[in-house]
């Protein structure tokens, strides 16, 4: 009888040991697969996974081949300085003027800035309903004609013209981001960037200006990936001043 109760015994023990160390095993996975959730920060606007949005009103609309300018926002009415901005209703005999605001918007007709004048179209490169006019005839030629150096590289400012309500993304190829970069953009400046994106004016062609910027010399092949609405991206090669570029 003796035996019989010590092997009981030892069963029993055995059993409250399993039991103890399965509880404190889970207990213990538990509490180490439990992590607090950390919500990551979005992208930079400007950035390759954000490009930087170059909207409507950064632009100039065109109808019938005339710069259009846009509707910028307006104050609501009864607000303090509406009533300043809004010009007093008194007859003239001269017909009524365009702002300064608008004053560049002559120049926009032009492909290349620095002394160039309006470019063939031949010289234009076309994607798709984006068209960066003269572009093409940077790849040789009279460098200072075409661009400034400033801020430790070369900046060349071209007009992006894109068709209506078209919307278009453009990114600089990894081989060049380092050095290569855009110049557009509206509310958040026009420092150089990876990727921006492109929104015409509904029911008309917009023209916006801006630059391509090269680091260094401002020589380069310089790849870049335009992408439609959804669609996929499509690569081209442009050449500033460093001749024929492989495609």
């Amino acid at each position: 009888m003796s035996g019989r109760a010590l092997r009981v015994g030892w069963s029993v023990g055995g059993a409250l040991i399993l039991l103890s160390g399965c509880s404190l095993g889970t207990h213990s996975d538990a509490t180490a697969t439990a992590s607090p959730s950390v919500a990551s920060a979005p992208p930079p606007v400007g950035s390759v996974e954000h490009p930087r949005p170059v909207e409507c009103v950064d632009g100039t609309p065109y109808r019938n081949g005339t710069p259009v300018p846009p509707r910028r926002p307006t104050n609501p009415a009864g607000s303090p300085t509406s009533a300043s901005a809004a010009p007093p209703p008194t007859p003239t005999a001269h017909p009524p003027t365009r702002s300064t605001h608008y004053a560049p918007t002559p120049s926009t007709s032009r492909g290349t800035s620095h002394g160039t004048s309006t470019p063939s179209a031949d010289l234009d490169v076309t994607v798709g309903p984006l068209t960066w006019q003269g572009l093409r005839g940077l790849a040789d030629g009279d460098q200072r004609d075409q661009g400034v150096p400033n801020s430790g590289g070369w900046h060349y400012r071209i007009q992006s013209l894109v068709s209506p309500g078209a919307v278009v993304t453009v990114t600089v190829g990894t081989q060049q981001r380092a050095r290569a970069g855009l110049e557009f953009g509206g509310e958040y400046g026009s420092t150089p960037t990876p990727a921006v994106t492109f929104h015409a004016c509904p029911g008309s062609p917009t023209s916006f200006r801006g630059s391509f910027f090269v680091a260094g010399d401002g020589r380069a092949c310089v790849p870049l990936d335009v992408r439609v609405g959804d669609a996929p991206a499509r690569h081209v090669v442009i050449s500033f001043f460093s001749g024929r570029c492989p495609a």
